[in-house]
This record gives C-alpha cells, sequence and structure tokens, in this order.
C-alpha cells in the first residue's frame, strides 16, 4: 500500500510543470536579469498561478479519492455525517430553497426524490457512485481557510489541529505561505503588475506548498482510515 494517495502523487508528478516554468525564469534571470526582466515576469507569474490550481486540483482530486473508496468499500452511511450528505445534494436542495412559484416547487421537489433519494439514507452502503463533482462545487480558491470547511464537509473538523501537530515548528510558515501563493495568484488575476516572484522566492513557494499537501495527504488519510475507510 502506497504512503499517499494516488491525489498525492499526481499533484506531485504535477508539479514538474511549474518547476519548468520557474527553470526557465531562472535561466533567463541568469543569461541577463534586465534584459529578460519581462520573460522573467511572465514566467514566474505564470507558475504561480499554475501552482495555485494544482493546489486546488489536488484538495478535490483527494475529496474524489475519499468518495469513491467510501463507495467502493460499502462504507456504512451510519458512519457518515449528516453534512455530507447535505453536499452530495447541495445544487438542488439550493435550487428548491430559492425557489418561490409553487408549481416550480414541487416539479423540483419531485425532481429531488427521483435523483437524490437512493443517496438520502443511513441503512447500508450508498448503492451508486456519489456524484463527485456535485459534491466538490463551490470549492475554488485553496486558501487554508476554505481547505479546512473542504475537509468539514467530510465530517473532518480537527484537521486543523491534526494538521498543526504534523508539521509541528514549521505549521506557520507552511500555511501562511499557502495563503500568500493563493493572495498573489487573485492579484495577478485581477491585473496586478506588481504582482510577482522571483525565481528564487517561487523555488522556496514550490518547496513549502508541496509540504503542505503532503501533510495534508497524510492527515486527511490517516483520519479516513479511523473515520471512514483507507484511502490510499
Amino acid at each position: 500500500m502506497s504512503k499517499f494517495t494516488s491525489a498525492y502523487i499526481s499533484f506531485v508528478s504535477r508539479l514538474n510543470e511549474v518547476e519548468d516554468l520557474r527553470r526557465m525564469a531562472a535561466q533567463k534571470e541568469k543569461a541577463d536579469a534586465i534584459a529578460n526582466s519581462a520573460q522573467i515576469n511572465a514566467l514566474c507569474r505564470g507558475a504561480v498561478v499554475l501552482l495555485c490550481s494544482h493546489v486546488e486540483a489536488y484538495v478535490k482530486e483527494v475529496g474524489e479519492v475519499a468518495l469513491t473508496h467510501v463507495h467502493g468499500k460499502s462504507v456504512g452511511r451510519d458512519k457518515l455525517v449528516n453534512r455530507l450528505f447535505y453536499h452530495i445534494s447541495k445544487a438542488v436542495i439550493d435550487e428548491i430553497k430559492d425557489t418561490e412559484d409553487h408549481d416550480r416547487l414541487a416539479e423540483k421537489c419531485f425532481g429531488f426524490i427521483t435523483t437524490e433519494t437512493p443517496y438520502w439514507s443511513k441503512v447500508g452502503a450508498f448503492p451508486n457512485p456519489l456524484p463527485v463533482d456535485k459534491f466538490n462545487k463551490g470549492f475554488s480558491n485553496p486558501g487554508f481557510k476554505k481547505i479546512s470547511a473542504y475537509f468539514n464537509r467530510f465530517g473532518y473538523d480537527n484537521y486543523k489541529t491534526h494538521l498543526s501537530a504534523r508539521l509541528a515548528a514549521s505549521y506557520h510558515a507552511v500555511v501562511n505561505m499557502v495563503e500568500h501563493m493563493v493572495d498573489t495568484r487573485n492579484k495577478i488575476a485581477h491585473g496586478n503588475p506588481a504582482a510577482t516572484k522571483t525565481p528564487h522566492d517561487l523555488k522556496e513557494m514550490i518547496r513549502l506548498v508541496q509540504i503542505f499537501c503532503r501533510a495534508t495527504d497524510l492527515t486527511f488519510g490517516a483520519w479516513c482510515k479511523a473515520n471512514l475507510c483507507t484511502i490510499r
């Protein structure tokens, strides 16, 4: 059995794309930092955006791995927190909640009964694979608070505490870097020309973000094993 989930292994592989951009920027910086400043800036900005997207993808994929194993290993639904069921059907529930016309409301309720009822029971295992796209909906811009809230959907309320214990003295540096990565990415997306990193800064960002995802993988994996099923 692998020490890490397939989601983390894929994340590490995708980090090569970010490192390629960083390496290209470093080579141009070494050749002529002043003449190549615009290209260096573009490469580093692109690397930050790509890194952020890979972290977001990792979190969604590790959630998908967990949901797939919950169904595949026939985990009893009585072991699951109520909020997990809500997030499975959140899109439909929100539509019902926001509908005022009585005929349309009834129509949506019938739709809920048809599409969602098979999931809504505490007896036995899920009869069908879980709708991962529906469950993951609404998660984006992977700041630390949003990642914590995402794991909370599974009933994992102690993620911050467990991650802090695993990272020990490096906890604040690692979490702050994740927040800084997202903040920089958002500034880049909004056209802030000053939002960039040097190749040296980017190397440290990649290092700390990988530490964060590795620790998260181990932490969430351990929680799933204790509360749901193994996901590695």
